[in-house]
């Protein structure tokens, strides 16, 4: 067993962040993820939409401003909770499907498994979105104590299906104070505003937790990933101060409202508790905006970041993210430019743990992520000087210092759109050199800018200094030629830890809804679990 704090506490202790006894006990956790939230789709970067809330939460704490997630949903909440590289868990290659046959490799050890070695309860409401093949798969068999969400990546807000594929997808999982496995289908709920009923449920876990144990909330909202769908009148009533005319992103403002509405209820609650003076409150988004017309016509903005949503691009990677809350209000009003990944929060939130209990947490895997409290804390540099994006057969992004590089396939909108995600033509850009590229852009169809060069073995190359030139508008790779060499060899040496990567299968197989009367569920066995010991119920009446 490795000792994390043994390994990263170092150094923490010399910094001024808190003084012994700053805070009187292990903090309570609160960890708030959007879904699809761009980068311009937040008050405080200038946008054109408006976030009261999540700007007066950030005013009160301190903004991450070169937070980065992973390009796509299951990616990022991966690395999130194994605090690794993307490749070690070989879900590299694509977005984990419903029925599809992937998941998260169950010989990983989470977030929350840890945080049962340092006493917490845990809670997840929300989104899992990690496979469910198996029970031994999903969140209470993972270290959650309960969990109230949905297991697949988008859902209808009221059908509470999913929205590609239908089934129903809401459920409540949890253990009896007996141990036994229970599990609830909420169709009780249908026809209610998801993320109402989650809020509302979060909330009473705050009221009914029992104080003699820290907290850890992982709350992952449904908000702002399409459909852009909320209650009558919220658009009206959200749109009304900034008068979206843009079709998708009008409808956007509603689905924003829900987040700002459901963030401010739950933090009006743990302040009317006798919570909230010892919890710290992180807020981030699970990867950058869908842009209009791109994946899902969710009217999401990156602005001024290049593309977005499941590209190697800033669009895709670098996301809105702030910590907050009475334990930070010295911070207040500050932001960080240091480096930090998805993969840094388990690390970072250890670390401040150990800091004021003196407990720590034996790894059971590697992990990639770094302590970055005395960033966040103290103003300190980052920890992290590097950050590998992405590693598969077809393409890599790797992060040194201020240097992004981009090998092969970018994404399938490598180009650049405005405030209101719609293409930009304005920015100025290297002209493309292939063929179909000249013919889009004589056209006006300018949706893949083609600015790479192509390096001898053929591999196309994108070398950007993104402290300078957020937006990706200038490629350096034919200028440094020797930089690109340095670290082209620096991704060949992720090679070793690299898992070969799943694939979805077939969605119409045993996994599908249809062979489980129309619900999602496991169906798959697994060694650890018993399924002759789970509870099985769906409920049509039943309130949560």
């Amino acid at each position: 067993m490795l000792n994390l704090c043994a390994l990263l506490i170092i150094g923490l202790q010399a910094q001024c962040w808190a003084e012994k006894g700053h805070w009187k006990k292990a903090p309570n956790i609160v960890f708030i993820i959007a879904d699809d939230l761009g980068w311009n789709d937040i008050g405080y970067h200038g946008s054109d939409l408006k976030t009261p809330v999540l700007d007066q939460l950030a005013r009160e704490g301190i903004r991450l401003e070169q937070h980065y997630a992973q390009p796509e949903c299951s990616t990022t909440r991966a690395s999130l909770l194994t605090s690794r590289y993307i490749v070690r868990t070989g879900l590299q290659a694509d977005v984990i499907l419903n029925g599809g046959g992937m998941g998260l490799p169950t010989n990983e050890t989470l977030w929350p498994q840890y945080m049962k070695q340092l006493g917490y309860q845990n809670y997840l409401v929300g989104k899992w979105h990690l496979g469910f093949n198996s029970w031994a798969e999903t969140p209470v068999f993972r270290g959650f104590d309960y969990f109230c969400g949905y297991y697949g990546g988008q859902i209808h807000y009221f059908g509470h299906y999913h929205t590609k594929f239908s089934g129903h997808d809401f459920r409540r999982d949890y253990r009896d104070e007996n141990g036994k496995f229970h599990q609830d289908i909420l169709k009780s709920e249908q026809g209610n505003y998801l993320t109402k009923v989650l809020t509302d449920d979060a909330i009473r876990i705050v009221k009914e937790h029992d104080r003699k144990d820290p907290m850890f909330m992982y709350f992952s909202l449904p908000n702002v990933h399409s459909p852009n769908q909320s209650p009558k009148g919220y658009i009206t009533k959200y749109n009304a101060e900034v008068d979206v005319q843009q079709y998708d992103r009008k409808l956007l403002t509603g689905n924003l409202g829900g987040l700002e509405e459901s963030i401010k209820n739950l933090t009006d609650a743990l302040k009317a508790s006798d919570m909230w003076d010892n919890t710290l409150v992180v807020f981030i988004s699970d990867n950058g905006g869908a842009p209009v017309g791109l994946q899902s016509y969710a009217g999401h903005s990156n602005y001024p970041l290049r593309s977005g949503k499941t590209t190697l691009f800033e669009g895709a990677l670098r996301v809105p993210a702030f910590v907050t809350g009475p334990l930070v209000k010295h911070l207040a009003g500050k932001e960080t430019h240091g480096l930090f990944h998805v993969s840094d929060w388990f690390p970072t939130i250890a670390a401040l743990i150990n800091h004021q209990t003196g407990k720590t947490v034996d790894l059971v895997n590697k992990i990639d992520g770094v302590n970055n409290a005395p960033m966040i804390f103290s103003q300190e540099p980052s920890n992290r000087n590097e950050i590998l994006h992405q590693l598969t057969k077809d393409k890599a992004a790797y992060r040194m210092g201020d240097y992004k590089i981009i090998i092969g396939n970018a994404g399938e909108y490598d180009g650049y759109l405005n405030h209101e995600g719609r293409p930009e033509m304005a920015i100025k850009y290297d002209e493309p050199t292939d063929t179909l590229g000249k013919l889009k852009c004589a056209i006006g169809l300018c949706g893949s800018f083609g600015d790479y060069i192509t390096a001898e073995d053929g591999a196309r190359v994108r070398l950007y200094n993104i402290r300078e030139d957020p937006s990706e508008t200038y490629n350096l790779a034919a200028k440094m030629p020797e930089l690109v060499t340095i670290m082209r060899a620096k991704i060949e040496g992720f090679q070793g830890i690299v898992v070969h990567p799943q694939e979805n299968g077939r969605i119409g197989g045993k996994g599908h809804h249809r062979h489980s009367n129309g619900i999602w569920r496991p169906w798959q066995d697994h060694d650890d679990v018993d399924k002759s010991k789970i509870t099985y119920t769906v409920l049509t009446k039943t309130e949560l």
